[in-house]
């Protein structure tokens, strides 16, 4: 497996990740229930943005019958220049196996580089596992009608003791001592 940088060439394989998706998976990601993703939403999605918005993919080489693990993006707060949304999806076949945390750790060492110190992240109340996930990591949860609102300060030292950040450290660790685009295996 490979993991990097999200291409304008990737545009069919985000289409066919998506359709992939099941209907939870694309519920927990998008708050709403489609089987097809918004034609602009995708172009955004591919370009990236001066330090504005930047996307991570793991993909599997030479397979293509697999568009992909996961993807993760963050998009920079208008308001906190130091601050940025994260989302991720992992494809359902991969939910469980650790492609959210590496991708956690390439947008965390793009982020620090670009100036963010903060990820936020809105999980639906129903999404136990994102939630738990964000906690383990020890991001700060506040409550809203219909989800959390998870923040995540961008300081190792920071992390708590739990299996989650210390998988999350190790990732970084990996990231920092590899060469771009990093081989998973």
């Amino acid at each position: 497996m490979i993991l990097r940088p999200l291409l304008p060439d990737d545009r069919e394989r985000i289409i066919d990740a998506f359709k992939r998706l099941s209907p939870e998976s694309t519920y927990f990601r998008f708050w709403t229930r489609f089987r097809g993703v918004n034609p602009t939403f995708i172009d955004k999605l591919c370009a990236e943005d001066q330090g504005q918005h930047a996307s991570w993919i793991i993909v599997i080489q030479d397979n293509d019958d697999v568009p992909g693990v996961g993807g993760g993006s963050f998009w920079r707060s208008g308001e906190d220049v130091s601050m940025a949304e994260v989302s991720f999806t992992v494809a359902d076949e991969f939910q469980g196996q650790g492609a959210g945390t590496i991708l956690l750790a390439a947008l965390w060492e793009h982020a620090l580089a670009t100036g963010i110190r903060q990820f936020v992240a809105h999980v639906l109340d129903a999404n136990h596992v994102m939630i738990t996930w964000w906690s383990s990591l020890g991001a700060a949860a506040v409550q809203h009608p219909h989800g959390w609102e998870m923040t995540l300060t961008l300081d190792e030292a920071a992390l708590p003791d739990t299996s989650a950040a210390n998988s999350l450290r190790h990732w970084l660790a990996f990231l920092r001592a590899s060469p771009p685009e990093p081989h998973l295996e």
